[in-house]
């Protein structure tokens, strides 16, 4: 969330970003609330000082005893009024966004994303092109008839080949990016100035408390799969308890970034998307994600996200998927994030790009309810800035390589890259 002292000195910045988001909150009830909280508080403090002095004096006469017991039941009475202010204090700050880097576009919707560029020759095929269902109900590597009749729509089994293909870019990503000497490839590609520490590789739990989640700021309403009882959140993202990992830590300076890449299945309700992508597996219930994570200090969190962009175009290129940059405008971004940059990979059956990786850098906003923090060189202690991004989705990505690499006879071919992780496998027929 925001700094409520940011809010407080800076309104009418708030409200331009709340707007840039189409976000309604009541800004100026939050300031008043906010005022009404520190007025109650300021008089239970006093009326404590006044408590703490009499109980140290030692023996009280009836005079002190009767003030005391007259100081109690003042603070007894403030408290219902507090209570109810911080929930509504609260409650709004909650809504609040982060504000917009000021180079982000501003546009109400996906319309209005800025393509940034576009790499790879878009394949052109001399034969009917065929969607990755109907190459891969052919070829026995995913079935979704049998998971909707086990599980109900939108779930799948993987089969055969496509499970070694899954696996394979699971272990070109851990490969990749735990290389210290291809971080700083990019790195010095780039001309940035940070470090080119690796990537810890981490297997994340794949539930997470529900007042964790609330305060990381990734809930996704109706999209979360809940648990009342245990008050427990299936992740709809491995980045869900990735990035609550330094909850309530202070870290040394010294020690930045923190970078990690995690691998975790995820899960979404999909609520109101009936009639989106409802055959194939390129909108499921359940899929498998490569997450990064970064903690950063203030100074180097904008290029970190530079580095993160980086890192997923090599990825992409590696695969020898065609792809385009996008730069994504202030209405599309979520609440959370200060900037946000997406890949989308060409998907021939549909004749366009569709997003397969998001890059969001949050700056501060995910770690103030966390308190996750630094110490920097002066001693002081500053919240930790956060950078999640997709290093791959995997049944988009699988979709985008058996689209891609189709053959005339209904094979596909392996991505260079991948061929080794699969025994030498050069074609899936």
């Amino acid at each position: 969330m925001l700094d409520i002292k940011f809010i407080r000195e800076n309104p009418d910045k708030v409200k331009e970003g709340c707007e840039k988001k189409q976000v309604k909150v009541d800004i100026d009830r939050l300031l008043e609330v906010d005022k009404e909280r520190r007025e109650l508080l300021q008089k239970i403090e006093g009326l404590k000082a006044e408590q703490n002095k009499i109980s140290g004096k030692g023996k009280a006469d009836k005079a002190q005893i009767d003030r005391a017991k007259e100081i109690k039941n003042k603070i007894k009475d403030i408290q219902p009024a507090l209570d109810k202010v911080e929930k509504e204090c609260n409650q709004l700050l909650y809504k609040v966004p982060n504000i917009t880097d000021p180079e982000m576009p501003i546009g109400k919707s996906e319309d209005e994303n800025v393509e940034i560029k576009k790499w790879g020759e878009i394949p052109k095929f001399d034969f009917k092109v065929k969607n990755h269902m109907e190459l891969g109900v052919k070829l026995d590597i995913i079935d979704t008839e049998k998971a909707a009749e086990v599980s109900g729509s939108r779930f799948f089994y993987l089969k055969n080949e496509a499970v070694l293909l899954q696996f394979a870019i699971i272990q070109f990503v851990f490969e990749t990016l735990t290389n210290k000497k291809i971080i700083k490839k990019i790195v010095g590609e780039l001309g940035l100035k940070i470090s080119t520490k690796a990537f810890s590789a981490m297997l994340p739990p794949v539930m997470i408390r529900d007042s964790v989640q609330k305060s990381i700021h990734r809930v996704f309403g109706d999209e979360t799969y809940r648990f009342e009882d245990e008050k427990l959140n299936l992740v709809a993202s491995a980045e869900h308890t990735m990035a609550p990992y330094h909850m309530n830590e202070v870290i040394d300076q010294k020690k930045l970034p923190l970078r990690y890449i995690g691998y975790s299945t995820a899960f979404r309700r999909e609520a109101g998307t009936y009639g989106k992508d409802m055959s194939g597996i390129l909108r499921t219930h359940q899929f498998d994600k490569l997450e990064m994570e970064s903690f950063t200090d203030i100074e180097t969190g904008k290029d970190e996200q530079k580095l993160i962009v980086g890192l997923q175009e090599y990825l992409v290129q590696q695969l020898e998927l065609p792809y385009r940059l996008v730069h994504i405008c202030t209405g599309d971004t979520g609440g959370p994030d200060y900037n946000q940059f997406d890949i989308e990979c060409w998907i021939p059956s549909q004749n366009k790009y569709r997003e397969t990786h998001t890059s969001d850098y949050m700056t501060d906003y995910q770690t103030r309810g966390i308190k996750s923090f630094y110490k920097d060189k002066d001693g002081n202690r500053r919240l930790l800035h956060t950078n999640d991004a997709t290093a791959f989705a995997l049944g988009r990505t699988l979709v985008a390589i058996i689209e891609n690499y189709q053959q005339k006879d209904g094979s596909i071919k392996v991505p260079k890259v991948l061929q080794k992780y699969m025994g030498g496998m050069k074609e899936i027929n």
